[in-house]
C-alpha cells in the first residue's frame, strides 16, 4: 500500500535530479556484483514501495530536513551466505540501502507506513521485502528472492502536481516498468479519480497503450528515453483489483496492481 504524500514545508527546493537511466545490469547466468548509484548528501522521505513479481520501485519526495532533494545514493548486494529455508521465505537474500533516506518525517510521523510486501507464488522471481534499518538517514530493506537472478536497477523522477518525485526500481528478467500515482492512493483509486502513470523501459517514441483489466482506456507516447509520464481516469467499472497495462509498439509489456474502490 502506499500513503499520500505529506505537504512540504520550508525554503525552496535546490532539485538534485540524477539523469533517468540504467544504472547497471548483469548476467543472469554470472554471479551477481553489487550495485551502487544515486548521489551523497540529499535528504529524501519514503513515500510508497511499490512491489510485483519482477519489479521492486521505491518512490521518495522530498524531506523538510533539507532543501537539497535527488536519488538518494544507495548500495545494493547480495548476502554471502544462504539462510536454511524454514528461516526465510525465498532462497536468496538481496540488501538495499538507502543513504539520506528515512520513513520517517522530520517530526517523527511516517511518510511510509508500510512494513514487509508479499508476493503469492508466481512465476517471478520476487517474494517478500521488508524493512531492517530506519534511523540516523540510514534506510534499509531486505529483499527474498525464490531464486538466484541478477537485477536490472533503473532511476526516474517525475513531478506529481508540485510534488517533486524521485524512484528506484529494481525488475528481474523485465525492461519496462511502471507506477501509479492518485490522490487516494492509501485506499485505492476512486472511480473517476486522476491517476498519474510514471516508468521507463519502453523503445523510445514509441506509441504507448493504456489498458485497466480488459479496458483500453488511452493512449501515449514514449519519450526519448523510454519514459512514460501521463494522466488517466478511471473508467465506471466493478470495485477490484485491476491490472493497469502499458505496451508498446513492439509489445514490451509493464503492469501495476490497481485497486479500484466505488467511491465517486
Amino acid at each position: 500500500m502506499r500513503t499520500r504524500a505529506v505537504a512540504i514545508a520550508g525554503a525552496a527546493l535546490i532539485v538534485v535530479l540524477i539523469a533517468a537511466a540504467a544504472v547497471v545490469a548483469f548476467s543472469p547466468h554470472t554471479e551477481c556484483g553489487p550495485i551502487a548509484g544515486g548521489v551523497g548528501g540529499v535528504s529524501v522521505q519514503l513515500r510508497y514501495v511499490d512491489i510485483g513479481d519482477r519489479q521492486l520501485t521505491f518512490t521518495f519526495g522530498p524531506s523538510a530536513a533539507s532543501d537539497v532533494f535527488g536519488i538518494p545514493r544507495f548500495e545494493l548486494a547480495f548476502e554471502n551466505t544462504t539462510p536454511p529455508p524454514e528461516l526465510d521465505t525465498g532462497t536468496r537474500r538481496l540488501e538495499l540501502a538507502f543513504h539520506g533516506a528515512s520513513g520517517f518525517n522530520p517530526d517523527l510521523t511516517p511518510s511510509y507506513r508500510g512494513s514487509s510486501l508479499l508476493v503469492p507464488p508466481t512465476s517471478g522471481v520476487l517474494r517478500e521485502a521488508a524493512v531492517t534499518q530506519d534511523s540516523a538517514g540510514l534506510l534499509s530493506w531486505r529483499l527474498m528472492l525464490q531464486r538466484s537472478e541478477c537485477p536490472i536497477v533503473t532511476t526516474n523522477s517525475y513531478v506529481w502536481g508540485k510534488s517533486p518525485r524521485v524512484q528506484v526500481s529494481i525488475t528481474f528478467g523485465q525492461r519496462a516498468w511502471i507506477t501509479a500515482e492518485h490522490p487516494a492512493t492509501y485506499v485505492g483509486a476512486p472511480i473517476l479519480a486522476p491517476v498519474f502513470v510514471a516508468g521507463r523501459g519502453f523503445v523510445p517514441r514509441s506509441k504507448l497503450y493504456l489498458r485497466l483489466g480488459e479496458q483500453g482506456i488511452d493512449q501515449a507516447k514514449a519519450d526519448d528515453e523510454g519514459r512514460i509520464e501521463t494522466s488517466i481516469f478511471i473508467p465506471k467499472m466493478l470495485p477490484g483489483i485491476y491490472d493497469l497495462s502499458v505496451t508498446d509498439d513492439s509489445g514490451r509489456r509493464a503492469t501495476y496492481r490497481l485497486l479500484v474502490t466505488d467511491e465517486l
